[in-house]
């Protein structure tokens, strides 16, 4: 006996399948590398020599003293800075209030990784950037930011200025938002766990205690071939570059992957009881 479905039945699996397969393959993933952080070891930079993927700790030093990014907010000197400005959105009752990403910043240079054998050079480009909070403002409709955010705001087309004070007209009163300022940096001399490719290279190290290795995105992702570039964004390796202990990245990606997976099955679930 053959099951026929209806047009609108097959519709309604077909956009359930649509919506959970990237949010389960995605929870997958986290916790593939939840598993792998929490019950492997970091190898030793002298490991990167052989190629292939690794995982590294140390701490993150400059290539030069003064080759350094600085952070839009605070103007800090750091190896990498993520920047977020978002805006509160409200229904209208404060339970259903939720905050809105309106810009962002990331940047970044090489550095190099020591963990005491040694150091290797890590090549940021293609990087998923998973760094701490350092600084975080929340700044209130109508009121003054603090100088170092309104600086930011001042130097930055992209982020609107708000009127502030008792000038403030109507109009005004009822446009103005809540916002909030966050930066995630990571600095000279700090904690860093890095999981990349690593690739032999001579040309990388000058010094006592540098490797002929760098570190950095697999060379997959720049394959000619576009059937390798979606293979490597579907089943490749990752590149992290963390300020987190081991523990913190590990569960933070387990929790990911949970709810990830959750949402999947959720929206799967909802899909079949609608089409039945």
């Amino acid at each position: 006996m053959t099951l026929q479905l209806e047009p609108v039945t097959l519709t309604i699996l077909a956009v359930g399948v649509v919506v959970a397969v990237p949010f389960c393959w995605y929870g997958i993933s986290e916790l593939r590398l939840a598993n792998r952080i929490l019950r492997s070891e970091p190898n030793s930079v002298l490991d990167t020599t052989d190629g292939g993927h690794v995982e590294l700790r140390g701490m993150a030093q400059p290539l030069e003293a003064d080759r350094l990014c600085r952070s839009p907010i605070s103007a800090t000197p750091c190896l990498a800075f993520e920047c977020e400005v978002e805006t509160l959105s409200s229904s209208g009752t404060q339970n259903s209030s939720s905050w809105s990403t309106v810009y962002t910043d990331q940047e970044y240079v090489p550095f190099r990784l020591e963990d005491g054998d040694g150091n290797v050079l890590i090549e940021p480009p293609g990087a998923d950037f998973r760094l701490e909070t350092d600084a975080q403002a929340k700044v209130d409709a109508g009121t003054e930011p603090p100088s170092a955010v309104a600086q930011f705001i001042e130097e930055t087309d992209e982020v609107d200025a708000q009127n502030t004070g008792d000038d403030r007209g109507l109009l005004d009163r009822f446009t103005d938002t809540d916002r909030r300022f966050t930066e995630r940096l990571l600095v000279p001399d700090g904690s860093v766990h890095v999981f990349g490719t690593a690739r032999y290279d001579t040309t990388v190290s000058s010094a006592p205690g540098q490797v002929n290795a760098a570190v950095g995105l697999d060379e997959a992702a720049y394959a000619d071939s576009r059937w390798l570039r979606l293979r490597h964004s579907l089943m490749g390796d990752p590149f992290i570059i963390s300020d987190s202990t081991e523990r913190q990245l590990g569960l933070r990606a387990g929790a990911y992957g949970l709810f990830s997976v959750a949402l999947g099955l959720l929206a799967a679930g909802i899909a079949v009881f609608w089409a039945f």
